[in-house]
This record gives structure tokens, C-alpha cells and sequence, in this order.
């Protein structure tokens, strides 16, 4: 059988088609999941995520409107969505960003003090953030969120979420000046 579409998906989906729902599951949860896992402490919140995210998904279809935006960035909201109330509700814990793709912060750090560094290493490094601002750092420079965006995902100011940004970016500036200080130090013993 050919892979189905997106829209074949969708409908078959809305009548219950167990293929479509099964293509639906294989096809998006990697994505669900690796959002999950930016925001939520542990693998096991991002798991229960994730199936909190697909049935929230499939009671949903029918609101899906596709001249609003691919099906992708619908899913990929409604998984933030949910996340941030688990986050708010405090039922879970904050991202532990694994799969992070260092090039995704090279705005935040210059690119050639990236290359240094292991996706474990700056993981870490954006871990050891404090949560209000690991959760803004998230949504700005991982998920392409606006201010004014996270100003209203998170129910505060817009200029709270730039002072947010700006901070978690200092902080991590300094770690990685210090992690580079620290090797130089190594280095010269």
C-alpha cells in the first residue's frame, strides 16, 4: 500500500479508521515526543505527554482548519498548549531539551564556540537554566514563538518575556565562558 497523505490521514482519521489513526500515531510522534521532551523534566512526563497530546489530537480533527497553517504546526501547538497547562498546574516538571540541535541556539552563542561543544554539554548547560527562564528560552529560540506569543502562553508581560530571553541568554554566555576558561586553565597545567 502507498503511503497515505496528510489529508487522507486526516479524514480517514475523523471516520475512525484505524490504518489512518495507526499512520497518523507513526507519522507525528516523533515530533510530539521531542516536543514533550523539550519542556518536561523526564522521559516517563514526556511519554504521558505525548499520549495526552495524541488523544487531544484525535478529539480535535475536526477542528483542524488547513488554510491556517500545516497540520504540523497545529499538532506542535496543541502539544506546547498542553504542556505549559501541565507546567502551570506544577503536575510536572520543566525540559530537560534533549535532541537539541546546537544550531538552533547559534543566535544565543556565536556559532564557532557551538562547534566546541557536544549536544550533552550545552543540553546541561540549558538545563541548569532556572525555569521561568528555560521556559521562554524554549519557546523563543527552540519553538520560534513571538513575545507577544509567550506573553500570552504564559499569561505575562511582553517585556517580562524579552527581560526572560535576555537574561537566560546572559546566563548562558557566562557558562560558556566559563566552561572555556575552565579548558584554558587545563590546558596551560
Amino acid at each position: 500500500m502507498s503511503k497515505l497523505t496528510t489529508y487522507e490521514i486526516i479524514e480517514g482519521c475523523k471516520h475512525k479508521d484505524a490504518l489512518c489513526q495507526r499512520a497518523l500515531v507513526d507519522t507525528y510522534s516523533g515530533l510530539i515526543y521531542v516536543t514533550c521532551n523539550r519542556y518536561l523534566k523526564n522521559q516517563e512526563s514526556a511519554k504521558d505527554m505525548m499520549q495526552e497530546s495524541l488523544l487531544r489530537i484525535f478529539r480535535n480533527l475536526d477542528k483542524y482548519d488547513s488554510t491556517k497553517g500545516s497540520f504540523s504546526s497545529w499538532i506542535s501547538t496543541i502539544t506546547i498548549r498542553l504542556c505549559l497547562t501541565a507546567l502551570r498546574n506544577n503536575s510536572i516538571s520543566l525540559i530537560t531539551l534533549e535532541d537539541v540541535n546546537p544550531t538552533e541556539l547559534s543566535y544565543t552563542i556565536e556559532s564557532h564556540i557551538l562547534d566546541k561543544y557536544d549536544n550533552e554539554t550545552l543540553i546541561k548547560l540549558i538545563t541548569e537554566l532556572p525555569d521561568t527562564y528555560r521556559t521562554v528560552f524554549n519557546l523563543a529560540a527552540i519553538d520560534g514563538y513571538s513575545h507577544r506569543e509567550i506573553a500570552q502562553l504564559l499569561d505575562i508581560k511582553i517585556t517580562t518575556s524579552r527581560a526572560r530571553l535576555s537574561r537566560a541568554k546572559n546566563i548562558l554566555k557566562t557558562k560558556v565562558n566559563a566552561l572555556q576558561n575552565k579548558e584554558l586553565w587545563v590546558n596551560t597545567i
